[in-house]
């Protein structure tokens, strides 16, 4: 039989992020003040004959494309979450702290299609459908040879941590899991400190096949491509990036005298089992997750002053998600602020929530309202009171970010202002 969950207080001391808004919190937070795309024509491959042109990239020196760039991502993110935390890297070859643990989500492994290009001596045709198609065996060899749990490893040196390793992997939910679940640790009184996050970087040209193959994507212009919950939708356009949040034990973090940025009140996790693809239509999974962190906080759904949704852009996907919401917040949904960041970023996949995670803490910081960008009709399957402008603020004590995934997996993270 388990071990009761004991009654330790999970706060947010440290928080680190790179993503198509830019490298770091404060590139992020002046995006969001303007209400500033990172989605434009993608750089990391020629395009033409392709039959998808824009996504979220991350243009950063030393994140060139390859095989180590979410292990990279994921790094950068660290080292500023062990800042804002206080926290020294440890020296080479050091202790590792038994009470730190790593609970992270890591994407599918980068593929090497610049080695296939060069046996076939021809970028533009390693790149075409037709040609990624027949060489999906040697391509699946490739990701069965790569080893995501070394960015684990690495994290955990990095970081000093010499407890637990645990990786999250549910789809565009990851992110979520991963921290509700190092929330988890702290509060069985496993984990004094936990690195948590997740990192992803899906802008290739098998992934984007993969996903247009199922009619996911949007094909439209990079300036008006994702539009969560507007009548005319038409898909998702995929991003990159990683997040990492230092979760503590709130008596930790008081000893040690860090700045707690917010306390992690909720996390809830479900699974509606309605198809491989799809979600339940009227959000059946994303209501028990939603209703799973509200319990798990001891909060209403009046308590909530923002929602960060999981807002893809996609017909059904923000169809059901808007019936979850009216499931839980009733007639109070024509109060609630919501807004889908993923306008502004594409959709991170792995990495998507824990991102997201992480804007959510800075919305709660400076009391703003991140904008749900392109949105221009109204959709009466998706009624809710969406933030459609730059800069909205609004005093917030308490908000909510969901991260939904393919077969139904979903999960909700709670984030409370840190009370001085």
């Amino acid at each position: 039989m388990s071990a009761p969950a004991r009654a330790y207080g999970c706060v947010i001391t440290g928080a680190g992020v790179v993503s198509p808004l830019g490298l770091g919190l404060e590139a992020t937070r002046a995006a969001l003040r303007r209400g500033q795309s990172g989605i434009g024509p993608i750089r990391g491959f020629d395009t033409r004959g392709f039959p998808v042109n824009c996504a979220g990239e991350v243009d950063e020196p030393g994140l060139e494309g390859g095989a180590r760039r979410p292990e990279a991502m994921a790094e950068l993110a660290l080292d500023e979450a062990l800042a804002q935390a206080g926290l020294e890297r440890p020296a080479a070859g050091g202790a590792l702290d038994p009470r730190r643990a790593v609970s992270f989500a890591v994407g599918k492994p980068t593929l090497d299609l610049e080695g296939l290009a060069r046996r076939r001596g021809d970028w533009a045709a390693a790149c075409e459908p037709a040609q990624l198609l027949r060489r999906l065996p040697e391509i699946e060899q490739q990701r069965a040879a790569a080893d995501p749990s070394a960015v684990l490893r690495r994290l955990a040196r990095r970081s000093g941590a010499g407890g637990g390793l645990y990786s999250s992997y549910t789809a565009c939910a990851s992110g979520n899991d991963a921290i509700g679940l190092g929330k988890r640790l702290i509060e069985r009184g496993e984990a004094d400190l936990v690195i948590a996050g997740a990192t992803d970087a899906q802008v290739h040209p098998l992934s984007l096949l993969e996903f247009e193959l199922l009619s996911a994507l949007s094909h439209e212009p990079a300036e008006r491509a994702c539009r969560p919950f507007d009548r005319e939708r038409t898909g998702f356009v995929v991003g990159e990036g990683a997040a990492v949040v230092i979760l503590e034990e709130a008596g930790h973090a008081r000893r040690r005298q860090a700045r707690v940025r917010a306390q992690l009140a909720g996390y809830g996790s479900s699974l509606d089992c309605y198809g491989l693809t799809k979600c339940h239509p009227q959000g059946r999974g994303a209501a028990l997750a939603i209703r799973a962190a509200l319990a798990d906080a001891a909060l209403a759904p009046a308590d909530i002053d923002y929602l960060n949704a999981h807002g893809t852009g996609t017909v059904l996907n923000d169809q059901a998600e808007a019936a979850a919401i009216r499931q839980v917040w009733g007639a109070d949904t024509a109060r609630l602020p919501v807004s889908s960041t993923k306008a502004m970023t594409g959709h991170l996949l792995t990495a998507a929530s824990a991102v997201e995670a992480v804007i959510t803490l800075l919305a709660l910081e400076e009391g703003l309202l991140p904008p749900n960008l392109n949105y221009q009709h109204r959709d009466p399957d998706c009624d809710l009171h969406l933030v459609i402008h730059p800069g909205a603020r609004a005093p917030l004590r308490t908000a909510m970010s969901n991260g939904f995934g393919f077969g139904g997996q979903n999960s909700s993270l709670i984030l409370q202002a840190a009370t001085a």
